[in-house]
């Protein structure tokens, strides 16, 4: 990648392609806004990846329910399908 003036130029490779199709289909205006959209996804995504780190840790950190009867909850989910 380099950089000038503020602007990035990037070697989209065989991607490329996938871009214009998406601008052609109408999509997108340019392959630009289409970059944008999926550099925008991936930080959607890494979002909600670390949300999930953070609920899994929470929920290892809270340690098991003794109280939990796994054979209730089966019967019970077994009785409202």
């Amino acid at each position: 990648m380099t950089q000038r003036e503020g602007l990035a130029s990037v070697n989209l490779g065989a991607t490329k392609a996938i871009g214009q199709r998406l601008v052609t289909e109408g999509r997108f205006e340019n392959l630009s806004e289409a970059c944008r959209a999926g550099l925008r996804r991936l930080e959607d995504d890494a979002r909600v990846i670390d949300r999930l780190v953070s609920l899994g840790q929470e929920g290892m950190a809270s340690g098991i329910d003794e109280s939990f009867d796994v054979d209730s909850f089966v019967d019970e989910m077994s009785a409202t399908t």
